[in-house]
């Protein structure tokens, strides 16, 4: 039981990783994008900054829930049931979907807010 207590505390806190840079996004003024690397566009290059910053506040919040509701059913699943290889492909298949929405979301605010 301490175990699991454990390891929900620790994505508990992962995920609200993901929950503080969406709120952070969220509320600024300046271009944001989403941590990989990628520079964010200026602001004369987008339609809506605010549009654009609450947009990817927003995914970003949503992913960080999911990320939690996805690792707390997956402890249940590995407790309850004998069939670890299948979980944890389904696991990383549900998990590299998650990051697809995010990256999918992403390319579609950058085709519908920044300029041509």
């Amino acid at each position: 039981m301490a175990e699991t207590i454990i390891y929900l505390a620790i994505s508990f806190l992962v995920s609200l990783i993901f929950v503080a840079l969406g709120i952070r996004q969220y509320n600024s003024e300046k271009p944001v994008s989403l941590n990989t690397g990628e520079k964010p566009p200026c602001e004369d290059e987008l339609e809506d900054v605010l549009e654009w910053n609450h947009k990817h506040g927003k995914n970003l919040i949503i992913y960080g829930g999911a990320l939690f509701l996805t690792l707390s059913v997956f402890v249940y699943f590995i407790e309850k049931y004998d069939y670890i290889v299948v979980q944890m492909i389904l696991f990383v298949l549900v998990i590299l979907g998650e990051i697809a929405w995010l990256e999918i979301q992403h390319n579609i605010l950058k085709k519908k807010l920044i300029k041509k």
